[in-house]
């Protein structure tokens, strides 16, 4: 777009000094005189019409040839990695062959646009979205979960921008749900976060790349994630436990019916472990427990937007459930519990100074972005003696049951945007008996 100009401010003084409006005015005064200029300035012939790279049309082939299949299949690799095509890892040439094979995975036609990518607003459609899931190794089953799951991502009411370009390294969360997570063996138990299922992985790479490409991002450049996603290939892909939980599955609990096939994509910061494995004694009460004062000790810096994501082992959500938890009962102990004294929270103001968590919570509901019909429990607590809830309701504890057993009980927070959560039910899918 002609006509733009950006000033860049020191990151390395302005993150340092945002707890003080004074060292802040300074940096900012700094700017200020070039800011004016920019803005008055009259544009340069290049300002006004810049030059257009050259660029490869949507419809071309790429022919690339080596002395044998290994020099070829690596000057693919460089030639994806140079345009900032793929992730760095090595990928699957996508030929006419292979993405139609991977369309055929779906009803849905090659050129139906299923959204449009944050934050440069590239157009997803099947076609598109299938190129990128060959080069993650997909197979044309799990096509549909692809496509399910992209439509969330696009969703007008999901904030993709913050969770691709914000410094604060956030991973996508990726949880199946359903029969078909079973027929095409998504893994729900021990490992599974890690290697080893062909589902779990190349489902969230393809996500990785489809985002990466459709949404133009790259490391340094527009996705500034300070220390990158500790899960960056692949996301956080995994499938609920169904069978061993004592509870509906979760996604019956978001408005679907059992036996229904969805996914959920969501965003997250990199998860807290807790409970012993198989090394340490723990219970089920103690788990939560811990959840709470971790969650409670966080403070409510963000009330109007924070979320959580309970991913509880089988053998923990067993004992949960002996005890009487429900899977709403046990969102109403942490909505509770993870109440926040008033006491406390003004004297973590008294700490920093300007901007404490009061006047944050004060500010959300006058502007909104604390819901109408929850506002006055805010508003009610903002006293001696108050509570203040660090969610805007219980339904922002996610309870999803997953992980081995002997196992390890996770919590994803994400202090970004409530907006940032939804469950897609699959459907189109031809070579699964799930998800049609």
């Amino acid at each position: 777009m002609p006509g733009i100009r950006t000033l860049a401010l020191p990151a390395d003084k302005y993150y340092v000094a945002r707890s003080n409006k004074q060292e802040v005015q300074q940096i900012a005064g700094e700017f200020f005189d070039r800011m004016v200029d920019d803005l008055t300035r009259p544009l340069t012939a290049e300002e006004a019409h810049p030059s257009q790279a050259q660029k490869l049309s949507e419809e071309a082939n790429i022919k690339v040839t080596g002395k044998d299949y290994v020099e070829a299949a690596e000057k693919v690799d460089d030639l994806f990695l140079d345009n900032r095509w793929a992730d760095g890892l090595p990928v699957v040439p996508p030929t006419p062959e292979l993405v139609k094979a991977m369309e055929a995975g779906t009803t849905l036609p090659p050129q139906q646009v299923i959204g449009q990518v944050a934050p440069k607003g590239g157009t997803a459609t099947v076609e598109k979205i299938a190129i990128n899931s060959v080069m993650a190794g997909a197979k044309p089953e799990y096509f549909p979960v692809i496509l399910a799951a992209m439509e969330g991502f696009t969703n007008k009411h999901y904030d993709l921008t913050h969770v691709m370009a914000s410094t604060g390294s956030f991973t996508p969360v990726v949880i199946v749900d359903g029969p078909i997570a079973k027929e095409l063996n998504f893994n729900s138990g021990i490992g599974m976060l890690g290697i080893g299922w062909r589902a779990n992985s190349t489902v969230g790479r393809a996500l990785e790349l489809s985002l990466l490409n459709l949404g133009q991002t790259w490391p340094q450049v527009n996705f500034m994630g300070l220390t990158g996603r500790l899960e960056g290939y692949t996301f956080y892909t995994f499938a609920e436990d169904t069978a061993k939980s004592p509870w509906e599955p979760y996604n019956v609990s978001q408005g679907f019916k059992a036996g229904d096939s969805t996914v959920t994509v969501s965003s997250a910061g990199n998860p807290s472990v807790f409970g012993g494995g198989a090394v340490a004694p723990w219970t089920a009460q103690g788990v939560i427990d811990q959840m709470v004062a971790q969650i409670r000790n966080r403070g409510v810096a963000w009330p109007h937007a924070q979320k959580h994501i309970v991913v509880l082992h089988p053998d923990c959500a067993v004992e949960l459930a002996n005890h009487g938890y429900t899977r709403r009962s046990l969102q109403e102990y942490f909505y509770e519990q993870t109440r926040v004294p008033y006491e406390d929270i003004v004297k973590r103001g008294a700490a920093f100074g300007e901007g404490s968590e009061v006047e944050l919570i004060r500010a959300s509901v006058a502007d909104g972005r604390i819901r109408a019909d929850r506002a006055q429990i805010f508003l009610d607590n903002l006293k001696p003696g108050g509570r203040i809830p660090v969610v805007q309701s219980p339904d922002d504890f996610h309870i999803v049951v997953a992980g081995g057993s002997p196992g390890y009980d996770l919590l994803f927070t994400y202090p970004g945007t409530n907006w940032a959560h939804e469950t897609v039910k699959i459907t189109g899918a031809t070579e699964t008996k799930s998800g049609q």
